[in-house]
C-alpha cells in the first residue's frame, strides 16, 4: 500500500532511485537488490569503473558517502550529516529521481540527533516531488532515541521500511510503478 500510494504522486519522468548512504555495507546490499530489480544502478563502490563521470538523467545511483572521496577533511556521515542533507535536496530536484533512499545509523559515536539534521531537507524532498525512503538503523536503547528519529522522518514524509534490504524493495516498487516488488523476497 505504501508503494502503491506513493507511486501515485509522482510525475511520468520520475523513475530513478538515488540511494544516499553512510556506510558501505548497507550501500552494497541495497545496490544488489536494485540492480536485480532496476538493471544497472552506478555506484562508487565497485572497485571496477567506480561512478565515471557526470550522471546522465535518470541514471540510478547507490552511494557510500562515508568513502574517503566524500570524507576527506570531513567528519564520517554518521557523525556529520549535513553533507547527506545537501545532497537529498540536490538529487530530489533531478526530475528524473522517483525516490532518494538513505539509512538513519543510531548508536554512540553516531550524531546526536541524524533524524534532526536529515528531517528537514527529506521534508524539502518530497515537496519537490520525489518520494523518500528510509531504514533507521539502531534500537531503543540507543542514546538518539529509535522511536523519536523515525517519527521525526516520518512526520517529514519519508516511508520507513523496516530493514535496509526492505527500503531498497521499496524503492525499486515506487521507481517502477510496481508495487508488488516492495513484498518480495530479498
Amino acid at each position: 500500500a505504501l508503494a502503491e500510494r506513493a507511486s501515485q504522486g509522482l510525475a511520468p519522468g520520475r523513475r530513478a532511485v538515488r540511494g544516499l548512504f553512510s556506510g558501505g555495507t548497507l550501500c552494497s546490499e541495497a545496490l544488489v537488490l536494485l540492480e536485480e530489480r532496476l538493471g544497472t544502478v552506478r555506484s562508487n563502490t565497485r572497485v571496477e569503473g567506480g561512478l565515471g563521470g557526470p550522471l546522465p538523467p535518470g541514471t540510478h545511483l547507490c552511494l557510500d558517502m562515508g568513502e574517503e572521496e566524500f570524507t576527506r577533511g570531513r567528519p564520517h556521515p554518521m557523525i556529520d550529516p549535513e553533507p547527506r542533507a545537501e545532497r537529498i535536496v540536490r538529487e530530489a530536484r533531478d526530475p528524473s529521481v522517483a525516490v532518494v533512499l538513505i539509512d538513519v545509523v543510531l548508536g554512540h559515536g553516531a550524531h546526536p540527533d541524524p533524524a534532526g539534521v536529515l528531517a528537514p531537507p527529506c521534508k524539502e524532498a518530497v515537496e519537490s516531488g520525489a518520494a523518500v525512503v528510509a531504514h533507521v538503523v539502531g534500537t531503543d536503547r540507543d542514546p538518539q532515541g529509535l522511536e523519536a528519529q523515525e517519527r521525526a522522518l516520518e512526520d517529514a514524509g519519508c516511508i520507513l521500511a523496516p530493514t535496509n534490504a526492505r527500503a531498497a524493495l521499496l524503492a525499486a516498487a515506487i521507481a517502477l510503478r510496481r508495487p508488488g516488488i516492495a513484498e518480495a523476497t530479498p
